[in-house]
């Protein structure tokens, strides 16, 4: 008898619990009843992402000039856990640095941890909001230096979205002085040789008298009056 009792009990308290189970359901349904949907049409609406959304990987370049700013520092391709980057560079002859020729990053094995943004000084290599890889291929997933770079337009809006400081221009290359100015520079620096002035010719050296001049000078005797005529007293 007590055990129909009890047991008559317990159902009853488990059929108020399913009551209140459905009610609350209900209610849910009922507020976002007049609610504006919170899902969004995809792909025909695209979502919007945050800025520190870790997407595709991507480089930058200044948004001012346009030259990349990769320096070939390979610390992105030593903190990637997967070993998912290479990089390609030179040492430039002119300059002693090292000059990018080629990056790689194969995104079929790179899982998106944010590492190697973190440890870039120049801030190239970021994370992007695309998130649309999908490929037929795995050799299609391997970005290269050329699929890798963004154009101005997307450079500047992710250093305006992710709030990073914009890049310093580069220093410019000093030109090479011309073959001409080389060769003018030491004849200028060269000391000025002094100038002798001639010396006055001696009376002995002087232009004989002429034939043509002498009658001139025996006529200028003759008028001339003597000095040695005795004065008449």
């Amino acid at each position: 008898m007590f055990n129909l009792i009890g047991s008559a009990i317990n159902g009853v308290k488990h059929a108020l619990g399913g009551l209140y189970q459905v009610k609350r359901g209900l209610e849910t349904v009922a507020m976002h009843t007049w609610r504006e949907p919170t899902t969004e049409a995809y792909p025909d609406k695209a979502p919007e992402l945050p800025p520190h959304f870790r997407g595709r990987l991507a480089l930058t370049v200044n948004p001012e000039t346009g030259e990349n700013l990769c320096i070939s520092c390979r610390q992105c391709e030593r903190v990637c856990p997967d070993k998912c980057i290479e990089i390609t560079a030179n040492k430039s002859t002119e300059t002693n640095k090292l000059e990018l020729i080629d990056f790689k990053i194969d995104h079929g094995l790179c899982m998106f941890c944010g590492l190697c943004t973190e440890v870039c000084p120049t801030y190239c290599i970021i994370n992007t909001n695309d998130f649309e890889m999908a490929d037929y291929t795995r050799s299609s997933l391997i970005y290269d230096l050329k699929k890798l770079t963004l154009t101005q337009e997307e450079s500047a809006y992710y250093f305006a979205a992710k709030e990073m400081p914009l890049p310093k221009p580069k220093p410019a290359k000093p030109a090479a002085p011309a073959a001409g100015a080389a060769a003018a520079k030491p004849a200028a620096e060269a000391k000025p040789t002094a100038t002798v002035s001639p010396k006055p010719a001696p009376e002995s050296a002087k232009a004989p008298e002429t034939t043509a001049d002498k009658p001139a000078k025996e006529v200028e005797k003759k008028e001339s009056p003597s000095t040695d005529t005795p004065s008449v007293n």
